[in-house]
């Protein structure tokens, strides 16, 4: 076999994550998987801990970034958040890995507060741009980010179309219910 580059070892590496989980992602794994030696895996990484780093970012380049700038590629808020949600539809057994991951690992979960942090400022950036109001944007992305995230939490995990439909009923939701009304439910709530 030819030369392995670095973007290949990245891609087995998240395949061994979503597959078997964090525990079987070695560098002996890897290496049987792609067929190849133990230097090549030096070529490339320093070490275990330097190809975990990598590993993270270019998750979070492929699955955050990536979708973002995707999104940015739309004119109006709508069609932005229309593009985050049909990015996010395929179910991935990746992001329960990575979460199980993060549970285990303090330096797994450092990157995962931050793509989390970085998808929820984008979602709420989208939706105040729609309503001009932040706490109603706030709110609006932390609920579509719950559904995302809860969506694939279930066993077995929500398919794309009812994922779909769960997203175009928050949407009909939000567009139905009038941040006064809202504002006046908390308060009565609150007494």
């Amino acid at each position: 076999m030819g030369s392995i580059t670095k973007r290949r070892w990245l891609e087995e590496g998240l395949a061994i994550l979503e597959e078997e989980g964090a525990e079987a992602l070695t560098i002996e794994a890897l290496t049987g998987r792609l067929a190849i030696t133990k230097g090549s895996f030096y070529h490339h990484f320093t070490n275990y801990q330097n190809f975990k780093e990598h590993l993270l970012i270019f998750f979070e380049e492929e699955r955050t970034l990536r979708i973002i700038h995707l999104a940015e590629q739309a004119l109006f808020p709508h069609q932005k958040l229309e593009r985050v949600l049909q990015a996010t539809l395929k179910p991935s057994h990746l992001e329960v890995a990575i979460r199980a991951w993060a549970l285990q690992d303090a330096f797994v979960r450092d990157y995962q507060q931050r793509i989390d942090r970085q998808r929820l400022t984008y979602l709420e950036e989208v939706a105040y741009a729609q309503s001009g109001d932040r706490l109603y944007a706030a709110q609006m992305a932390k609920v579509f980010y719950s559904i995302y995230v809860g969506s694939q939490h279930i066993i077995p995990p929500i398919q794309s179309t009812e994922l779909e439909q769960l997203y175009q009923q928050a949407l009909q939701w939000f567009r139905l219910m009038p941040m006064s009304g809202l504002d006046e439910h908390i308060q009565e709530g609150s007494k």
